[in-house]
């Protein structure tokens, strides 16, 4: 077993009126271990990982209050696909997990291991979190799944809101994240809210340099106001990537780290004692988070909260759109009957955008925009008059203000006109768009053209194999206007995605659909 026992400065400037301050009442010192095992490339280098792994738990002894394992450690190398590593994980986790619990309980210690619950009808990445008794009292699961957990792990949970998990254990209040989780920094000041006193982290990571990650690390706990404890994985002995198991104060300050070594490292500090610094102008010392809070202005960052919906390409394949809002209830405002569909849950509202030379439909839209978006996804309708197209300057007003609202991935412009499509095609091609049904063309034809993600039509055009059609191209497929539930219902059934009804109320009800 190799250790690290360098104690590694964070390069952090250090005024002279910032201190550690000792609060009223300590907890006791804790010991923390963190294992840094081998990401093997092969097989037989990840069996081998995985009983050095084994190993060094059985090597841990009752000094230790703390132990943590990475992400996946129980499958700490390559596989062959998406069913060789649920099958590695449903063989490996049982036996690592025991293990764990057994360690917690000879060790008199808490153990934390990054271990997928195969528990669960659709297996999740999982911290698994074991008391001294080596009972598991909590599961935390991974907020950001990358693109390659996507298909293979259930992500449904991520795209809810949820308050960031901490645990209360013997009075120490732990916060969790998994490798990915600390690339969002923007989450460290929510969790910073909770006050916590330890960060548990479980990574994979393999790609960053050494400096990137000490960076990161020290961000995470300076900003968090709590020690980092944070176990990853060695990409081999020589490699400047990856690793950088690692334990930090909220002063920034490295109490040790790993580099590339296949090693164990172990740090002891007090978890409630705070770093304070000045809040200014002769304010009381407070958490670098509360000094933050004081001038924090959201409304000029981007969207965020349990109001924003999942982007487009994460959007239900089944839903509803309330189109023109709920313009039955409310028909002389646009705002309000769209801020109405949206306030009973409508997951898509749809809108007429005309082009007028007063632009009053573009400052309506930067209205519109400014209270909703991200809240639904908004199917823009670009009304064009006889196919022509719009006003360079007018539609690059519209996407400048898309951008400006970071409203880009939840928005989606309809037209059936072929010169407004080229245009967008041209000048906006990374907003989605939708072709709209001209009779006597193939509205399939030109989605592809214009390289449009789905086509509408309306249900007086509906004919079933246009829809089979699009379904092989790959399109998505919206249908106006449907105003009944059990009509809404067969055509789903149809295989329409998006219906469009102006009693969005009453089919959501009907259906169970938003």
């Amino acid at each position: 077993m190799k250790r690290n026992n360098i104690l590694q400065k964070a390069c952090i400037l250090v005024l002279p009126l910032l201190f550690f301050a000792t609060p009223a009442v300590n907890a006791a010192p804790m010991k923390a271990r963190v294992i840094q095992q081998y990401f093997a490339q092969d097989r037989e280098g990840l069996d081998k990982s995985f009983e050095w792994t084994l190993n060094e738990l059985r090597k841990c002894d009752p000094s230790l209050d703390i132990i943590v394992l990475p992400e996946f450690s129980e499958v700490p190398g390559k596989t062959k696909s998406n069913q060789d590593f649920l099958q590695t994980a449903r063989t490996y986790g049982p036996i690592l997990l025991q293990l764990c619990a057994e360690t917690a309980r000879r060790c008199n210690s808490l153990v934390f291991a990054g271990v997928v619950d195969t528990t669960i009808e659709n297996p999740r990445n999982a911290i698994f979190i074991f008391n001294r008794n080596g009972e598991v009292i909590g599961k935390y699961y991974k907020e950001h799944l990358t693109r390659g957990e996507w298909s293979k792990l259930d992500k449904s949970y991520t795209e809810q809101w949820t308050k960031p998990y901490i645990l209360d254990i013997e009075g120490v209040r732990y916060a969790f994240l998994t490798c990915y989780d600390f690339y969002f920094y923007e989450n460290f000041a929510n969790i910073a809210r909770w006050k916590p006193d330890i960060i548990i982290g479980c990574s994979h990571q393999r790609s960053d340099t050494f400096r990137a990650l000490d960076i990161i690390n020290t961000f995470c706990a300076y900003n968090t106001g709590a020690y980092l404890v944070r176990a990853s994985v060695s990409m081999g002995l020589d490699s400047p990537l990856g690793g950088c198991s690692s334990i930090v104060a909220p002063t920034g300050e490295i109490l040790g780290a790993l580099r590339s070594e296949i090693a164990t490292l172990d740090a002891t500090f007090d978890p409630k004692e705070k770093y304070l610094k000045p809040a200014g102008y002769g304010n009381p010392p407070s958490l670098h988070s509360e000094y933050i809070e004081i001038g924090r202005r959201p409304w000029k960052y981007r969207p965020g909260g349990s109001a924003i919906v999942p982007p487009l390409p994460e959007a239900p394949s089944k839903r509803l759109c309330a189109l023109k809002g709920l313009s039955s209830v409310i028909s002389n405002n646009l705002l309000a009957s769209l801020g109405a569909a949206v306030a009973i849950g409508a997951s898509e509202v749809e809108f007429d955008l005309e082009e007028t030379e007063d632009e009053k439909g573009i400052l309506l839209l930067e209205e519109v925009l400014k209270k909703l978006s991200c809240h639904t996804i908004m199917n823009i309708h670009l009304k064009a008059i006889e196919d022509q197209p719009w006003k360079e300057e007018n539609l690059q007003k519209v996407i400048d203000l898309i951008k400006v609202f970071d409203a880009q991935n939840h928005v989606y412009f309809m037209s059936g006109s072929s010169a407004v499509q080229e245009q967008l095609l041209r000048i906006a091609p990374e907003v989605p768009r939708c072709m709209g049904y001209v009779k006597r063309r193939d509205i399939v034809e030109d989605a592809l053209k214009f390289k449009c993600c789905m086509i509408q039509l309306s249900k007086s055009d509906f004919d079933q194999s246009i829809i089979d059609r699009a379904k092989e191209k790959g399109l998505r497929c919206n249908l106006f206007e449907v105003d009944d539930p059990k009509e809404a219902e067969a055509f789903f059934a149809k295989g329409i995605d998006t219906i469009l009804t102006k009693d969005y109320q009453s089919v959501s009800e009907g259906t169970g659909i938003k």
